[in-house]
């Protein structure tokens, strides 16, 4: 039986993807919304809908529940909502179909509740990520010094 080693939480990024990330938080105001700035001219939106947007995750996951990440997308409201608990019914169904769709095509969904400590944007979103069919065998996570290693 072959070991499989995984020492990170269900999600990582690569060193040099982590920091560009963390360069971009000390960037942005506190108080502020990324997503609400979304317009359909916003070069990271793939796709408009009634309600939502499809864009991409412009600081992407590489590893997601111990596979590499292949593709990844996000469904963002077009208003700003906290949680899912704050749509109206036209935007309920419209999420479903969304999420079904993806869903359907090979995608799996995260989205974190409003109080998750590690959610950075404070607006609703649904993570779509589409993974690789095998698990990676071994991860080494460090945070201080920041090291990913991968096999």
């Amino acid at each position: 039986m072959k070991r499989r080693f995984l020492q990170a939480g269900p999600m990582t990024r690569k060193p040099k993807n982590e920091a560009v990330y963390q360069a971009y938080k000390k960037t942005v105001k506190s108080n502020s919304c990324a997503f609400c700035g979304f317009n359909s001219e916003s070069p990271q939106v793939v796709r408009e809908f009634e309600h939502f947007r499809l864009t991409h995750n412009q600081f992407g996951y590489d590893i997601w529940e111990g596979c590499k990440v292949q593709e990844q997308y996000m469904i963002v409201p077009k208003r700003h909502l906290l949680s899912m608990d704050e749509m109206n019914r036209d935007e309920r169904a419209e999420y479903i179909d969304l999420v079904c769709a993806y869903e359907s095509d090979g995608y799996s969904l995260y989205t974190r509740s409003p109080d998750n400590i590690t959610k950075s944007v404070p607006h609703l979103h649904t993570h779509l990520l589409k993974l690789d069919k095998k698990r990676i065998d071994m991860v080494l996570y460090l945070r201080k010094p920041h090291i990913l290693m991968s096999r």
